[in-house]
């Protein structure tokens, strides 16, 4: 992404009493005036996107509370009665006539002088599920299927300005973006039918005849090397025209969208229930996964599993089952939540939703009758065996599900993590490693697992790369097509230990596999890469990319130091080079990074696509003897930026984890919290080519006096 100024002027639109909750936009599919192309309800009135700008419709807020109050058998406790504008009329009761309470309204319109007549309306963030309208007696008003949105956004509103229109803490917001080039001064809004404007202490008051309706003072910002500075950006109002005064911004800096706590929430299990992995669709839901020990876990009607299904003890003290929760975009409604587990115990470690909007889970059990599809058993099974199993879009039923396994331990990192002796191991060095893998799906639908096996008899397809095991632990790669029938199954490993734990899928169908290793003689032709040889130490990463149907091994390198040495995270960019993030505990390469904080334990690196050259290296964090965060979610966004996320701290055990835990990592000035116990979630985003860090937050309870649990999940992969 080039460097260019984008001034983002946040304005929140409605503040008091048409504040809207979970606010959504309906499309517009002739149930409504063709002026109107999307339509929100507010609380007491509504809002409604036309071509070139916005209506608002606003209710007097007595009167619609006492028609509310009268429809609902509430008694009325405010105000008077009021003149009649609107009318809200109330079926008869009692075979007396019907009633109706009159509610004044205004409504007044704003639009953006000189806008282009042609803007187009790109709406984002599809809401689940659809409405219908059957108005009147007029078939022509009628639309079915009609679809909401989460946000709408103005595409060249003016030239190079897009405007965007959204919900923030249940309250209508839009931010006028200008990119490079284009000329903020051109942007003028006409408040037409308004009875008064107004700046008040820097806000925008509207007046009209049932409401005094106040925008919040524009705020616009630019971070520059990865601090947030401020704009000056004020409103100008001249008759019934607002345009703004943007003053001293720089024109070569980037700007960014503030990052906001969107939700955070509780699942409510009155059983204990320990969370892994988390995803999201492309609507905007959310879904997270995790275990649960006994009934009590809030599963909805309708769902897949609603009870729960036993186990037995492997360390924990009891059983478990894999719990499952969707949530939609606000995180205020549970769309599903849903046990799936038999009569041993389960566990999730990744979660991923196809374009078809299904889940997808995989993990492992220890269950003989594990749910399972059609064909659903692979392998003799036992001890822990890997599960993939994919649910339909209401989280009712299976569209397939598959145990695979030989007989020892499947989808295990060394050992499980509650089995003696504790404190880590070979490969398993963070609390929780014993649970890394994870699931992908392609444009077609199909579905791919990495992971890892210490069974010497894993079932594997014939033509496979590598069909017996090599060492104590070999990596796993599963291919499924969108029915969840096996095309294929390979294991990849040398003499020693090796296990997978990140996948990314590339656009020529190759596919490439990360994770750890200390294997001497890990499979794949090195030559000419940056780490043709194994580095020494507990471990090294190592990246393998391997062709479209898991025959053979293309290129493979290895990634460390002297030290220990893990890959928890690998994408690619649009320019197809291949970026990886991990921890070490000895000291990684710096090349070509202008952040960098030397002695950091926690590692980002980007590679040409043939492994031959690094085009950066950086680590960041304090110079501590060991990692900060156990990795937990890795992202590279279209702009090159890296985004990287993990948890800290010491969880029980004799021997402790290779944990310094987070005091000291870098903090940003616009960070959701800036301090830190010690043991918190750490956020942080590095800019394109390492120039800056744009970000950087923790996020967890503050427990100053240094004992108890810290924040955490117990294994598995998530995804920003």
């Amino acid at each position: 992404m080039n460097r260019y100024i984008q001034i983002i002027i946040c304005v929140v639109v409605f503040l008091q009493n048409v504040a809207a909750q979970d606010f959504e936009f309906s499309e517009n599919k002739g149930q409504w005036h063709p002026d109107v192309k999307y339509k929100g309800e507010l609380r007491t009135g509504a809002f409604f996107l036309k071509q070139g700008g916005y209506r608002v419709l606003q209710y007097q807020h007595e009167d619609f509370e006492t028609a509310i109050a009268e429809l609902t058998g509430h008694p009325h406790i405010h105000g008077e009665k009021a003149k009649k504008s609107a009318q809200i009329v109330l079926p008869p009761t009692n075979g007396g006539q019907q009633q109706d309470y009159p509610v004044r309204s205004h409504a007044y319109d704003v639009l953006f002088e000189g806008a282009n007549p042609k803007v187009s309306l790109l709406p984002e963030r599809e809401m689940v599920g659809y409405a219908n309208y059957f108005l009147g007696n007029d078939p022509s008003k009628w639309a079915s299927g009609v679809k909401t949105y989460g946000t709408v956004v103005y595409k060249n509103m003016y030239p190079g300005i897009d405007v965007r229109y959204y919900s923030d803490n249940g309250f209508i917001k839009y931010d006028i973006i200008v990119y490079p080039g284009a000329n903020p001064n051109q942007i003028g809004l006409l408040y037409n039918g308004v009875e008064k404007l107004s700046v008040e202490k820097g806000e925008l008051v509207v007046k009209t005849s049932v409401a005094e309706i106040r925008e919040r003072s524009p705020y616009s910002y630019q971070l520059t090397d990865g601090v947030r500075r401020e704009v000056n950006c004020r409103y100008v109002l001249n008759g019934n025209k607002v345009s703004f005064s943007l003053k001293g911004y720089d024109s070569n800096a980037v700007l960014v969208i503030d990052p906001t706590l969107v939700f955070s929430t509780f699942a409510g299990s009155t059983s204990d229930n320990w969370g892994y992995t988390a995803t999201y669709d492309a609507a905007g839901n959310a879904f997270g996964g995790g275990i649960a020990f006994g009934n009590g876990f809030p599963t909805t009607l309708g769902a897949f599993q609603r009870t729960f299904g036993m186990g037995g003890n492997t360390g924990e003290g009891t059983g478990f089952d894999i719990v499952l929760m969707k949530l939609n975009p606000t995180g205020r409604q549970r769309i599903f939540s849903t046990y799936i587990g038999g009569n041993g115990n389960e566990q999730p470690h990744s979660l991923v939703v196809d374009g078809g909007g299904n889940l997808i889970v995989s993990g492992r059990t220890t269950s003989p009758n594990y749910p399972q599809t059609s064909g659903g058993k692979i392998g003799i099974g036992g001890g822990w065996d890997i599960v993939v199993t994919k649910f339909n879009f209401a989280g009712s039923a299976l569209i397939g599900s598959i145990q695979i396994g030989g007989a020892l331990d499947d989808g295990v990192n060394i050992k499980h993590k509650a089995s003696p002796p504790t404190g880590p191991s070979s490969l398993f060095e963070n609390y929780g490693d014993d649970a890394r893998s994870e699931v992908l799906t392609d444009a077609a639908g199909n579905v791919y697992v990495a992971s890892c096996t210490r069974s010497i008899d894993f079932p594997t397809t014939p033509g496979a790369f590598q069909s017996v095991r090599r060492g104590p632990q070999d990596g796993v790669l599963l291919k499924f097509n969108s029915a969840m029938a096996l095309q294929f199954s390979t294991l990849i490993g040398g003499s020693g230990d090796d296990a997978a734990y990140v996948i990314n899928l590339e656009d020529d169908g190759h596919i490439m596999l990360a994770g750890g290793t200390n294997s001497s003689d890990f499979p794949g032709d090195k030559t000419g890469t940056v780490g043709a040889t194994y580095r020494g130490g507990i471990a090294d990463g190592f990246i393998a990319r391997m062709n479209s149907t898991a025959t053979s091994v293309i290129k493979s390198v290895y990634i460390g130091s002297a030290a220990t040495d893990q890959i928890y995270g690998i994408q690619k960019d649009k320019n197809d080079f291949v970026y990886v993030a991990g921890t070490s505990t000895g000291n990684m390469p710096i090349q070509n990074a202008a952040f960098n904080q030397p002695g950091g334990k926690q590692f980002v690196i980007k590679l040409q696509n043939d492994f031959s050259a690094f085009v950066y290296a950086t680590v960041f964090g304090p110079n501590t003897p060991t990692p900060n965060i156990s990795p937990i979610a890795f992202l590279v966004d279209r702009c090159e930026n890296v985004y990287m996320s993990g948890w800290g701290g010491q969880i029980g055990g004799s021997v402790p984890f290779q944990n310094s835990g987070t005091f000291n990592l870098p903090t940003t000035p616009d960070a959701i919290d800036p301090t830190t116990d010690g043991k918190d979630f750490y956020f942080f985003v590095l800019e394109k080519d390492a120039a800056s860090q744009l970000y950087g937050t923790f996020f967890g309870q503050q427990d100053p006096i240094n004992s108890g649990t810290p924040d955490h999940v117990d294994g598995g992969t998530s995804r920003f």
